[in-house]
């Protein structure tokens, strides 16, 4: 007890997944060794042979000292909430970056954020808190990403384009230079934004309509 760990909260397809890229973290001494998940849902990792331990509900989860939570969620809205409950009780979360990340050196990550393989954050790009930036995505100089926001695989965020909080961002997306968008927007997969997007409307196509606003 009291020895660094990973802990990961949510044991959904995601979490199988950053267990393959984190246990790279691991071996490059970037991260400390996984010490197990924690799911409101239950024991999700008990029909795969993963040999990670489940450790209990969210909810009743007391941070002991050493563990470092990973946000194992996409959805903007999931990763808030149990990120307040675990804050309020100590817990601490560093961020997880896949040794094929790119991170210029006058970039700026915030707590929790996730780079995955081959991410990048160019020159003076600014990316928030607990911000996902799946595998071959890249957020370009200047550019600026809002916390909690999700970005799928493969998607590009120009240069100068500023992406608000609590974003859904399809794979293989395109942000123009200089766009901007407000927070709690979905945008579809393959999407091509060229033009600025209000708060909470979801976008799709290339290039990208407004579908509808959320209520």
């Amino acid at each position: 007890m009291g020895a660094d760990r990973i802990i990961f909260v949510g044991g959904g397809g995601f979490c199988r997944e950053l267990m393959v890229w984190a246990s790279d973290c691991v071996a490059a001494g970037t991260l400390p060794p996984f010490g197990g998940y924690i799911d409101d849902e239950g024991d999700m990792l008990s029909r795969f042979k993963y040999d990670l331990p489940y450790l209990g509900a969210v909810q009743d989860y007391a941070p002991q000292r050493g563990d470092n939570f990973i946000l194992a969620i996409g959805s903007p809205q999931g990763k808030r909430a149990v990120h307040a409950k675990l804050k309020d009780r100590g817990g601490t979360f560093p961020r997880l970056l896949h040794p094929t990340a790119r991170v210029a050196p006058t970039a700026s990550l915030g707590e929790g954020v996730i780079l995955l393989l081959m991410a990048v954050a160019g020159p003076e790009s600014r990316i928030d808190r607990f911000v996902t930036l799946n595998g071959g995505s890249g957020v370009g100089h200047d550019g600026v990403v809002g916390e909690f926001t999700t970005i799928s695989s493969h998607v590009d965020v120009t240069g100068g384009a500023q992406l608000g909080r609590d974003l859904m961002v399809g794979s293989k997306s395109l942000f123009l230079p200089g766009v901007k968008v407000g927070d709690g927007a979905r945008i579809g997969a393959g999407s091509i934004v060229y033009r600025n997007v209000p708060a909470g409307a979801t976008t799709f196509a290339a290039p990208a309509r407004q579908l509808r606003m959320r209520s």
